[in-house]
């Protein structure tokens, strides 16, 4: 196998000098004779076995640049050399001499005149074609000497006079080949360069195609491909409108004007394309165009949000799947639907089981968001420092039980969309001003860290309290109320909208049929007008859950209106009566305070707002007993 690097020696002396700076020189090249075309078979044979740099002087270097599309380093001709080919020329007793080279020497000859009482002329030829005419005129003005290389000498001597070999010395060869070496070794740095950018291009999805200044296609990945059908060996060195006459990339060209997000068809494909030129110093260099089928776009999406369902973080709930014939909640419904449109923080206000979650999600759904993750918080449910550490997330070792390599927070995981904060009425004092950082800043500190990360994520809270009251009774925080206030929306209770029960108690009836497996039918809806007897002072839960008891207990068949009255009687039976609540007693007195508590949630239908207001507790006191076990 042969070297990167090959030596075309004009002259055999060359050869030989060669092979000693080979040996005491850690650079690895391999080495021909060969003077312009002599010898050409066995220098092409050499460079079609991988030469990478091709190293020579003088018109043998020139000749080889103008046939070889690999770089041709020149040997330089150093002061060394110069003087050495003067001296020998002097030593023959000629004192006019000519310098004749394909290359630009500009040395002041007044110097060598006096030193070496020689008349010195230098005379640099574009072309090694011109040397012989060349020769001929410094004859003719009485030049004794020629001295230059192999064919300069060669024309001297054939006509009559004396030629000396300018020749190359050990270090002007070892100066062309170290530059020989870092030419070679920039090509190879920049052919991984490449290879390494063509990998990154083939290897994303978007198609890229990009054309020089005259047109001609530079880049091609494999994705172009796809979306055009036509193979890189015919397109890539190829005129754009001759391998891809449907592109209209020449035209970016023409009009220097990038165009995004267009849409077009290619082989009958549904096709985004983005078309940029390529302009440095208000000069144009070239153009890029990038494509991407709408499909693989819609799949992504589809993808992503499938991921974030599995994490529990996606909205599913949308407009149209709220039904109401109560024209304060389609009003609410309206003004969802506009809010949707903003990134301002908003505050529903509703009881419990009012649809406050629902209409969150609603809206998200409605935003620009609705590809970003939707994260929803009970913030009643959590005591302070693990709602911390859930929103901010935390760093590793930031407390006792911390994971090693930290938290992600929710906060964090909603970038790009939507927070839902239940229950916001119920967090403390403390919290609610990291939380006002938040909505000011849009930035968040994660628990035990000292990095600051901005977020990008719409904030939606929730509250069944008075937030005004809270701020006058000095248990929430003005300026917060204000930041949390931009936009409202206040959502009625079910028993202020009675026209909703009968058409959500149905609903709800059809998806606990199909969850309970029952098959029951009925001829007419007025069966379910006893429902308009209760206040359902739980909501749409409250109502839900009576649904699915209902189902439960009937029979397979026909639904009659007798058996919900007879249901409804007994929920209104319950609600009056003076029922006894019967617990074990035992000597954990936190769990048998938890117990009253869950027999009380049963009693009032999982309403925590009803027990809480009626009991004077707050939600997170509720929350607290309930969760004893987990207390430190």
């Amino acid at each position: 196998m042969s070297a990167d690097i090959l030596l075309v020696a004009p002259y055999p002396s060359l050869k030989e000098l060669a092979e000693k700076v080979k040996i005491h020189n850690d650079i690895s090249f391999d080495i021909v004779v060969g003077n312009l075309n002599e010898n050409w078979d066995e220098v092409d044979s050499l460079i079609r076995q991988g030469v990478k740099v091709v190293l020579s002087r003088g018109g043998t270097a020139q000749y080889l640049r103008e046939r070889l599309d690999i770089p041709v380093v020149d040997i330089p001709a150093t002061s060394f050399d110069i003087l050495s080919a003067i001296s020998l020329v002097n030593g023959k007793g000629f004192k006019k001499i000519a310098f004749i080279t394909t290359r630009n020497i500009i040395v002041k000859t007044e110097h060598f005149n006096e030193i070496m009482n020689v008349s010195l002329c230098f005379e640099p030829v574009k072309s090694s074609k011109e040397i012989p005419s060349k020769v001929q005129e410094l004859i003719q003005e009485g030049f004794e000497a020629i001295i230059g290389d192999v064919i300069a000498t060669r024309q001297a001597v054939a006509q009559g006079i004396c030629g000396q070999l300018l020749e190359s010395g050990y270090e002007s060869l070892l100066l062309g080949l170290q530059e020989a070496k870092q030419v070679l070794e920039a090509g190879q740095r920049e052919k991984a360069r490449v290879k390494q950018m063509e990998a990154i291009l083939n290897m994303i999805t978007e198609a890229v195609l990009t054309i020089d200044r005259q047109g001609q296609v530079t880049l091609y990945n494999t994705a172009a491909e796809k979306v055009f059908g036509y193979l890189k060996a015919d397109v890539i060195g190829h005129q754009l409108p001759e391998c891809i006459p449907e592109s209209k990339l020449i035209e970016t060209l023409q009009r220097r004007k990038e165009e995004k997000h267009l849409l077009i068809e290619i082989n009958h494909k549904k096709i985004i394309s983005n078309r940029i030129p390529i302009v440095i110093d208000d000069e144009i260099h070239g153009a890029v165009a990038i494509f991407e089928e709408v499909s693989h776009i819609q799949n992504l999406e589809l993808d992503i949000r499938t991921k974030l369902n599995e994490k529990g973080l996606v909205a599913k709930y949308t407009f149209a799947q709220i039904e109401s014939n109560s024209l304060p909640i389609q009003q609410a419904i309206k003004l969802a639907r506009q809010y949707a449109n903003s990134d301002g923080t908003l505050l529903i206000y509703g009881e419990t089981g009012t649809g406050k979650e629902v209409f969150a999600q609603s809206i998200h759904n409605e935003s620009k968001r609705s590809a970003g993750p939707f994260v929803s918080v009970n913030c009643a449910a959590l005591n302070e420092g693990l709602l911390e550490s859930e929103l901010f997330g935390y760093v590793g070792g930031a407390f006792t039980g911390a994971n090693k390599g930290g938290k992600l927070g929710l906060f964090e995981m909603a970038h790009g969309g939507t927070v839902f904060l239940d229950e916001i009425g119920e967090i403390s004092l403390s919290f609610q001003a990291k939380l006002l950082r938040v909505l000011q800043e849009k930035e968040i500190r994660r628990v035990g860290g000292n990095r600051v990360i901005p977020v990008n994520i719409r904030v939606i809270c929730a509250t069944n309290r008075s937030l005004r009251d809270e701020v006058s009774n000095h248990k929430f925080r003005e300026d917060l109320y204000y930041r949390l206030t931009v936009l409202e929306i206040n959502l009625p209770p079910l028993r202020e909208r009675k026209a909703d029960v009968v058409p959500m108690a149905i609903t709800f009836l059809k998806q606990e049929c199909i969850k309970e497996n029952r098959n029951l039918f009925w001829y007419d809806d007025h069966i379910f007008q006893s429902l308009l007897k209760y206040e359902w002072y739980g909501n749409a839960r409250e109502l839900h859950n009576f649904i699915n008891r209902l189902v439960i207990c009937s029979d397979a068949g026909e639904l009659k209106e007798s058996f919900i009255e007879e249901m409804i009687d007994k929920k209104l039976g319950e609600k009056c009566s003076d029922e006894h609540i019967n617990i074990q007693i035992s000597k954990n007195l936190k769990q048998m305070e938890a117990e009253i508590i869950l027999r009380m949630l049963q009693r009032y239908e999982g309403d925590k707002d009803r027990l809480c207001r009626e009991y004077g507790i707050s939600k997170t006191t509720l929350w607290r007993k309930l969760n004893f076990k987990n207390e430190r």
